[in-house]
Parts: structure tokens; sequence; C-alpha cells
């Protein structure tokens, strides 16, 4: 039984493949065709689970895909109704609304949503609304022309699954869990911001949700762009720039979403468009744009919005302290709910915001949760896994077994192809065997060298996870502002990761909890911090990586040999990839290394210096 899940026309489409309940492969569409949070259909995804796989298109059983234009059908016409009865009663010319989805979201016609074109009123949004629901609804032509088959030699049944029940079923059908606790958080899908649950078995059971148009993801974006950080992902930043400011303004955020009985929580309207306005949204194959979210509201309550590249204020700071710790606020409000409802004390976590690792490393400290489960992709990229979940476990009932703790689901390159690659780039290298890769990798990062490290299946997520990693010594504190000057080219407040051998992690942080995917923030011990300072944020915290030999064996070594030649068994690890998606060949990291300053790359078993000379 072959299935295939697929995330598509809004941001970070992806694909993902399994058969008989085994995942095969799960990729996002930005890593081959190199724009960062891709929109539309991930045709380029499915050619590869396709490949992995070992079979065509028509040998797939079932398709599905995360969205289900008829959920909640009588809430979406009836909000539609009303809004619009309400403009026409204004004299107001109606404007197209925009459903946000994470920090990206499902648009009127795939291509712009919101405003758009602005000239087709009520009409215009009904029918542009009716044409992206008919491509959801049915796959098969898009499908079919991407992969150069006949409509009818596809022979799969096709399934729509709603938005957050597939995120439900990305947290809990690969966890370890029998019975878990289960909440979904991000901007919107499907009408719904928030959406928990208990899994038993083969079963999940909604329990609660919140629906449009209020949202956690709204206002961590709307705020994200008010500070200044206008693009699709940008909210990253701001749990990065938190911990520089105070939470001076807590009241008003408390204000602008509040909290109520059963785990509920609304917005104050006053603050945002998207409900009212709509909201400009483009995309066509390419980055998500989203138009302003933040209404005047904000502007009188904080004063003016940052101009994008201004310099950054102690309000801005104070802002996104304010901000992250409200989103804390509501997040432990609910999972409390969540937690007195069910008693259960294990956890899946799923949506945009539980990308948030700030949040997620508190989630054991303030809440009755001992186990928390964050599969790597947590936002919208991975409910094309969460597709193929509910499909299987959900809808066909098939056992379950397949327990996801890493992320190695992507593409990997033989060291064959790599030498070709190499050679066809007139690039002079070394080969060692695998016991000397890591050795002298490790001998080249506890000197000083930074360090492109490029091995096995590439990661399925945000996260690079010692696969597509750029790794240098986190003892150096200097060495953030050598990447972030001469490899990364980003703002010098965000900080760096620590990959940390398991068995060290007590050693070094205040939990111990594990967090294979770099979705925990945990604060490193008092007397650690002056140890590893390039990998100490400025709140004494670090967003880790535990890594175990099961898992990550050629990373662990690698980490390992570095702990025999210092003592330290942590490396800095930051995503290989310079401004654009992380790198999936060997010709992206080829070329990301020599348009950056890295030291030497490491490829496979073979190595380039930046000393040596390229022939000719």
């Amino acid at each position: 039984m072959i299935i295939l899940g697929i995330n598509a026309y809004h941001g970070d489409a992806a694909a993902a493949i399994i058969r008989d309940g085994k995942l095969i492969a799960a990729v996002e569409e930005e890593r081959f065709n190199r724009f960062k949070h891709c929109a539309g259909f991930p045709a380029e995804s499915i050619r590869y689970c396709l490949r992995a796989a070992g079979v065509e298109i028509e040998a797939v059983d079932h398709i599905g895909i995360s969205r289900d234009p008829s959920a909640h059908l009588h809430k979406k016409v009836l909000f539609a109704a009303t809004r619009a009865a309400k403009q026409m009663a204004g004299g107001r010319r109606q404007e197209a609304v925009a459903t946000i989805e994470g920090t990206g979201g499902e648009s009127g016609n795939g291509k712009t949503g919101g405003t758009g074109n602005g000239n087709g009123g009520i009409f215009s949004q009904i029918r542009d609304r009716l044409a992206n629901a008919a491509k959801v609804r049915d796959l098969k032509d898009e499908l079919a022309t991407a992969l150069g088959v006949s409509r009818k030699s596809i022979n799969a049944q096709f399934h729509n699954i709603e938005h957050h029940r597939a995120h439900l079923a990305s947290s809990f059908f690969v966890s370890p869990f029998e019975r878990a606790a289960l909440l979904s958080i991000d901007g919107f899908g499907d009408f719904i911001s928030t959406m928990w649950a208990e899994g038993s078995g083969n079963s999940i059971e909604v329990l609660g949700q919140v629906e449009y148009p209020h949202s956690t993801g709204i206002v961590y974006t709307a705020t994200t762009q008010f500070i200044g950080f206008p693009h699709y992902g940008d909210e990253g930043k701001v749990m990065g720039l938190a911990p520089y400011g105070k939470p001076r303004f807590m009241e008003e955020f408390r204000d602008i979403i509040s909290t109520s009985e059963g785990g509920q929580f609304r917005l104050n309207l006053d603050y945002f468009r998207h409900h009212a306005e709509g909201v400009d949204m483009t995309w066509d194959q390419g980055s998500p744009v989203i138009g302003r979210i933040f209404s005047d509201e904000f502007a009188r309550r904080f004063g003016p919005p940052r101009t994008a590249g201004a310099p950054l204020t102690d309000r801005e700071r104070d802002i996104a302290a304010s901000l992250q710790l409200r989103l804390e606020e509501v997040g432990f409000h609910i999972l409390n709910h969540l937690h007195e409802h069910t008693g259960l004390t294990d956890l899946g976590l799923s949506g945009g915001v539980a990308y948030n690792s700030v949040m997620n490393g508190k989630i054991l400290l303030n809440t009755p949760f001992q186990r928390l489960y964050i599969q790597p992709a947590a936002g919208d990229s991975g409910t094309a896994l969460g597709v193929c979940y509910q499909i299987h476990n959900g809808i066909l009932h098939g056992e379950r077994g397949e327990v996801m703790e890493g992320a190695y689901t992507g593409p990997e390159f033989s060291n064959e192809q790599i030498a070709t690659e190499l050679r066809e780039s007139d690039l002079i290298f070394e080969t060692y065997s695998d016991t000397e890769v890591t050795q002298r990798a490790a001998r080249d990062i506890a000197d000083g060298l930074v360090v492109g490290w490029f091995q096995g299946r590439m990661e399925f997520g945000p996260r690079a996870l010692g696969n597509r990693s750029i790794v240098a010594d986190p003892r150096r504190a200097e060495m953030k502002e050598i990447l972030n000057d001469r490899i990364k080219k980003r703002e010098p407040f965000r900080p760096f990761a620590p990959s940390v051998l398991e068995e060290h992690t007590g050693d070094y942080f205040e939990q111990t909890h594990p967090a294979p995917t770099m979705l925990m923030v945990y604060q490193i011990k008092p007397e650690r911090r002056a140890e590893i300072p390039a990998v100490t944020h400025v709140d004494g915290s670090g967003r880790l990586q535990t890594v175990s030999q099961s898992l990550n064996p050629r990373y662990y070594q690698l980490i390992s040999d570095f702990h025999k030649l210092t003592g330290v068994p942590i490396v800095l690890n930051t995503s290989f990839n310079e401004n654009e998606p992380i790198v999936c060949s060997p010709r992206e990291a080829i070329n990301c290394f020599l348009k950056t300053r890295m030291d030497v790359l490491y490829v496979g078993n073979h190595a380039v210096r930046r000393n040596l000379k390229r022939h000719g």
C-alpha cells in the first residue's frame, strides 16, 4: 500500500510518501526550486518521493492533500456573507479574504489573495475561492501534467484531509506515544487556527478548537511585520530578538489577545486587518509575500511601525519580549486546559507556532506534561506527512509502528556522484576513510575553521541537523561575528545552535528531555556558559540539538572526535545556506562554499580546502 501526501497552494509546499506505513521520503519544494518557503504545487518534491519509493504514479494507491474546502463551509459562508453585508451597508467595496495559514495562507486563486486585484468585489472573492477549492478538490489534472502522464493512468483514491487534522496526525501517528494529548496551533487552515485533541491507538478525537479570525499565529506575524521584519518566515527573528528586551508592553498584549475558560482565546480585532479588509498575498511557485496584517491601531498604541532595515531601538526589543511572553502565557493556558481535560502527560505538538522553540522549551516547566513530541517539520510542510498517516491510520486503520525520531528523509548522494561534481567544478579535493573524515573535520573545527558539512540524506523541516550544516567551534566567542559576517549575512542578534552528544545534555543544560530536531530552547547551566559562548544566547539559553549515535552516527562521531580533542561534547551548528534554502545537492553545497568564506567543505568523504587553488 503506497500513500502520497501533499501540501500545496500555499507556503512550504511539500510531499511525503509511505509504503505499508513505513516512511520512505519527505521533502519541501523549496530545496529543489530554491525559492524560500516555496508555495504552489510541489511537483519536484513529488517526483523525488516517487523515485525514492521506486515507483511510478500509477502504482500509488492513495493520494491526499492537507486542505478540505468543505470543512467548516457553513461557517465560511456565514462569515463572508456577514462581512459583505456590513461593507455593502457602509458603502464600501468588498475585498477578498486572505486566510493565513502558519505564516502563509490560502488565497483566492493561489497567486494573489487578500485585496488581490481589488476590482471584483464580493463576486470576485466568490469566483476565486471556488476556483481555488476546485483545484484543491481535484488534483488529478495538475498531477498528471506535472508528471507528464495521462489523467486516466492515475488510479489512486484521492482524499482531502482537513488542515489541522493533518497537523494532529503528523504529531501523533509517528510519535512514540500510544495515547497522547495533541495540540495544533498556527495562523489559519481551513478556517481554524487552533485545534486540540486526544490521540489513542489509530484514532484522534478532537476536543476543542479556535476559529477564524482569532489566532496566535496572526498576532505573532502582525507584530513581526510591525517591528520591521516583513518577509515570510521572519517570526524566528523576533523570537531571537526577544531576550534583548524587557516585557514592558504586557498590558497592551493582554488587550490584543485575551484568554477565557475552556482553553479559548480571542483577539481584539481593532489591531488587525485580516478579518475586515483582507490582506494581499502573492505567490506563483515562488516565495510567498504577505501584505500588512496589523491595523492603524497598532501605531496608535505603539507609535509608527519600524521601517525594514532601520536601526533597532529598545521599543522594538521590548515589543518582541512582550509578544514572546504573551504567546507563552496563551500557549500554557491552552495546554493546561488540555491536560485537565485528558489527564495525560504525553503531548504531541504541531502547527507553525510549534516552531517557537523558546515556548516549547518551557512547556515541561509550566504545564503538567512530562514528555513532548514535535516532528521536525511541525509547520505546514509537515502536513504532507500528516496526510499520509491520517490516511494510513485514521482512514484505513493500518497498524502503527513508524516512529519518526529524526528528519533525514530527503535526497542523498554517493561519494562517486560527489567526486564527479567536484571534478566538474575543477576543484582540488582530498578523500578520506570513514574514520579519517570525522577526525580531520573535528581537528579543523578545533583549530577555528568554519566547516561545511554535507552528509547523507537531507533533513525535512527548517533545521539543519548535521547533514546539511555549517559547523564551528562553540568555545570561540568571536565565532558569532565571523559566521554572521562571512557566511550567513544576517542580523547580529540571532543566536547559533549547540549540537550536543545526547548523554552529555545534563552536563550543560538545565533540562535533559531529548531535543533531536532542534525545536527546544533550554537554559545553559550558568557555570558552563563561558565555556561555550558562541552558542550561548544573551539570556543564557541555547536552541539545542541532542545527537544520538543511533540516529546520526557520522555526526555523532564528529562531535565525539571534537570532544576527545577539546573536552567539549558540543559543536556550533547552523544551516548550510546563505540567504537561500538549505542546500540539497553537492552542486549547491559547492556553490555556497565558493561564494562564502567557509574554510573547508566536507562533502561525503571528500574535502575541499579554501587555501587550495582551483585549477587554471
